[in-house]
């Protein structure tokens, strides 16, 4: 007879005190109570517990060894050393029956009859139950000094920026505030890339977590598209649900979730970053992922996806078309076109109406529009005037109007508990239906004034975000400007980011000269070119037939 001895440290926080040792003790002595010696007895301790019986090293190994017959008794304290979880205790107990091997536990005897089944089945019922109830405890336990003390758990380590204190609640961590800042401002500002931020941190912070000093791009992003960094900490947002298996790494696989967001326990903590900043960068991410193509084909085009046509509403295409020969080598070169799709439609048919607006030379309408950015930003004191405009006093009344708006609120809250104070006093109906109906016009109000509150932030907020906007591009220009004047060029990637912050969208128009079918650019046609955008607030040129493609029929758009 071999025995296998299984003892387990519960994840529930040794509910019942009981140690590995003190585990290995008792069912040693049931052992040699049962004729064992040191010599027969093999035993298995499971030091690192939780999950299903899968997950289980050692339990694994006994399972094996007994379904080899090296084990033929397996004793345990009790069933919980198995499982919590009745469904895994029984299979490990039909396991056990299937292979002839004696289940004995220290604790308590069950009967191999079916009254000592019954019992055992009924026992482990209680015991499923009893850990869904330390379950709900804790979380409740949890939930609750969430909700009032504010801790921050779990967490084991504290996001890069912040250190926990003694009361488990997160404080600015001095050295990686500053960082948090700059990686944003990098971001935002300067247009880097995660690899770029990850190069100028290196050797400068380490990660929070791990020893290497290298930076992953997701921990970049973590900490760009976090809303802890404006002050918002979720907790139970995620929920967890483990399922049976193991990882690759060997650890108890688990699936999530998002929970309904009114089962979110929002926790504020100091903001390392503007909020403003922060929405920045969640517009840059959307561009990045929208525009992350751009300049990584074979042919660059500057004003990709920022052409539309003013005829139709469609957005330019870029394409390539077979340029001219070259003399000395033969070869046929490309040239680069921006088209409106309109001018050949996919639709066939004879009332299908082509677009007027002829394609344009990519080369000279980017040289054109950079042309007029250089013009204006060259001049440092005309830029900053033009591009500021003229918000600042419309704001200010604004802001005005917010303050008196919240010491309205103050007064008609603080009547309101006034009212509802005396509802609660007042003896007579008649007095608890007229205080009633003052609650109901002092809540009406109250409500009013919340959402004029609320359009006044928000223009407060739009206001910023394009102050913000205006310092990005201020900075951009600045550094433009240093390379100009140092006689650098200018990269397609600096012009890019350029063009993007200034033009939302640039509109291109025909004036038709000439008139009727069959007009082409050098009957006197003519371009004009608006924009939507912050280069709005400079000068709308007019560009001439020059951009224009050479001549071809063009018929006229209805």
């Amino acid at each position: 007879m071999a025995f296998g001895i299984y003892v387990r440290v519960s994840t529930d926080g040794q509910l019942d005190n009981t140690s590995i040792e003190g585990q290995i003790e008792l069912c040693k002595k049931k052992a040699f109570e049962k004729g064992g010696f040191d010599s027969n007895i093999r035993i298995y301790p499971e030091v690192r517990s939780g999950g299903d019986i899968d997950t289980r090293v050692e339990l694994s190994k006994l399972r094996q060894d007994v379904a080899n017959g090296l084990v033929t008794t397996v004793i345990c304290t009790s069933p919980d050393r198995f499982s919590r979880d009745l469904a895994d205790k029984l299979i490990v107990c039909r396991e056990l029956e299937k292979n002839n091997a004696e289940l004995i536990f220290t604790d308590t005897d069950f009967p191999d009859t079916e009254e000592g089944k019954l019992y055992f089945n009924m026992m482990s019922s209680i015991a499923s139950y009893e850990l869904s109830l330390i379950r709900k405890r804790t979380i409740r336990g949890r939930l609750r000094k969430v909700k009032n003390d504010k801790k921050i758990m779990p967490m084991r380590v504290a996001p890069f920026g912040y250190d926990k204190d003694e009361n488990g609640q997160l404080i600015p961590n001095r050295t990686e505030h500053r960082y948090v800042q700059m990686i944003y401002e990098w971001y935002v500002l300067e247009k880097l890339t995660l690899r770029q931020i990850g190069e100028r941190l290196y050797g400068k912070v380490k990660p929070k977590r791990g020893e290497s000093p290298n930076w992953s791009a997701s921990s970049i992003s973590k900490i760009l598209t976090s809303e802890i960094y404006i002050g918002k900490y979720y907790y139970n947002r995620r929920q967890t649900k483990k399922i049976r298996g193991l990882t690759k790494g060997g650890k108890p696989k688990k699936t999530y979730s998002f929970r309904d967001s009114s089962e979110w326990l929002t926790i504020d903590v100091q903001p390392l970053v503007d909020i403003e900043l922060w929405k920045l960068a969640q517009i840059q991410r959307e561009k990045n992922d929208t525009n992350k193509h751009v300049g990584n084909r074979k042919y660059e085009y500057l004003l990709k996806s920022l052409l539309k046509c003013g005829h139709c509403g469609r957005t330019f295409d870029a394409t390539t078309s077979k340029g001219a020969k070259d003399k000395e080598t033969g070869i046929i070169g490309k040239s680069r076109r921006y088209r409106c799709p309109n001018t050949v439609p996919k639709k066939y048919g004879p009332d299908v109406v082509k677009c007027i607006v002829p394609s344009l030379n990519a080369e000279q309408i980017e040289d054109y529009i950079w042309s007029q950015v250089i013009q204006v930003i060259t001049d440092p004191e005309k830029f900053v005037t033009r591009i500021r405009g003229k918000g600042d006093d419309s704001i200010a009344g604004v802001r005005e109007n917010l303050i008196l708006l919240e010491k309205q609120l103050k007064k008609k809250e603080f009547a309101l508990e006034n009212i509802e104070r005396s509802f609660f006093e007042a003896e007579t109906e008649s007095d608890r239906k007229r205080l009633d109906m003052h609650r109901r016009n002092y809540l009406t109000e109250i409500s009013s004034i919340e959402k004029e509150i609320e359009n006044y932030q928000q223009k407060i907020d739009a206001h910023r975000m394009e102050e913000l906007s205006v310092e990005q591009i201020t900075f951009m220009v600045n550094k433009l400007r240093e390379r100009l004047f140092a006689g650098e060029e200018v990269s397609f990637e600096v012009k890019r980011n350029i063009i993007e912050m200034l033009f939302d969208e640039i509109i291109v128009t025909v004036n038709n000269g000439g008139g009727g079918d069959g007009v082409t650019p050098n009957d006197g046609m003519e371009l004009n070119i608006t924009s939507i955008g912050l280069f709005d607030r400079l000068n709308q040129p007019q560009i001439d037939a020059g951009l224009c493609s050479q001549p071809q029929e063009i018929r006229q758009y209805e």
